[in-house]
């Protein structure tokens, strides 16, 4: 007959490994979360403004994530941060979580914002180069609810408004 102790330790390790590996579907679903603009409306004025982003779970797994954050940099310069809160989703479903929009300054950002769009849109009223914005996005979740993790992705001005404006899977 097998020794308890050898018992107690198999069954300890199969538990600590199984929680380890469960957490672990976390990073994973979370790294397949899609967020998305209400009414697919977003240009860089509305971070300003707007409260609320949609979340999208197309996966098999559920999510969490703890915030959901978009930093808008232009030539080298920080215009500001567009943070969420904390947010968990069900396999295959959505939801919205709220947020809200910081800068040093935001009366000059409301400025440019404004006569960024106007390029983006192709008025070309500006002198501002629509190819020196960079948009950082970072998700921040856990690994077994206490190892913080985050996945950070970086994206041309245009290729952030083309992801935020996107229809969201879940909607199909």
């Amino acid at each position: 007959m097998a020794n308890k102790h050898t018992i107690i330790v198999v069954i300890s390790i199969a538990v600590i490994v199984g929680s380890l590996g469960y957490s672990s579907l976390n990073v994973v679903s979370a790294k397949n979360l899609e967020f998305g603009w209400p009414g697919q409306s977003f240009d860089f004025l509305a971070a300003l403004t707007g409260k609320t982003i949609h979340v999208c779970n197309n996966s098999d797994l559920p999510a969490t994530f703890s915030q959901y954050s978009f930093t808008m940099i232009y030539d080298g310069d920080d215009l500001g941060t567009y943070s969420t809160g904390s947010g968990g989703l069900n396999p295959h479903s959505d939801g919205v979580v709220f947020g809200k929009f910081e800068s040093k300054d935001d009366r000059m950002s409301a400025l440019f914002f404004s006569f960024l769009d106007t390029e983006m849109g192709g008025t070309d009223v500006t002198r501002i180069n629509k190819d020196k914005i960079i948009v950082i996005t970072k998700l921040d979740t856990t690994i077994l609810g206490v190892v913080p993790f985050s996945i950070t992705e970086q994206y041309s001005g245009q290729e952030f408004l083309d992801l935020i404006n996107k229809k969201p899977s879940c909607d199909v």
